[in-house]
């Protein structure tokens, strides 16, 4: 078990993840369709940003997010996901939050957790 997996769930923050999977059609205008499956009750910690704009480099890469969220190795996620903190269930009042990159944090050669930078959805 790794430390990060020792810690409570009480005291981490709940959060769920939205994956959007292309249909591979278009509609009647002629945009892609897509599907979005939620995934609920996903567990880790919050921290946000010092300043607005803040930015890190993953693989030599440049990347602007808003937060950091500090989330279980095991925990199935990819770029395109989004993140949702307030109501898990009515996507309309909770806040999105889209990755713009995942850091792989590793303890002796096993992943120990995984930081996510995200940012806000704008509306």
């Amino acid at each position: 078990m790794t430390y990060f997996d020792s810690i409570p769930t009480s005291l981490k923050q709940t959060f769920s993840r939205i994956r959007r999977t292309t249909g591979g059609a278009v509609d009647t205008y002629g945009d892609a369709t897509f599907t979005e499956t939620t995934t609920s009750g996903l567990r880790g910690f919050v921290q946000y940003g010092r300043k607005p704009g803040e930015t890190v480099i993953i693989a030599g890469k440049e990347i602007s997010y808003d937060a950091m969220v500090f989330t279980t190795a095991t925990m199935v996620v990819g770029e395109d996901d989004l993140i949702l903190f307030g109501s898990s269930t009515a996507t309309a009042v909770s806040t999105r939050y889209h990755i713009n990159g995942i850091l792989q944090v590793y303890e002796k050669e096993i992943v120990e957790h995984k930081e996510l930078y995200i940012s806000q959805e704008t509306t």
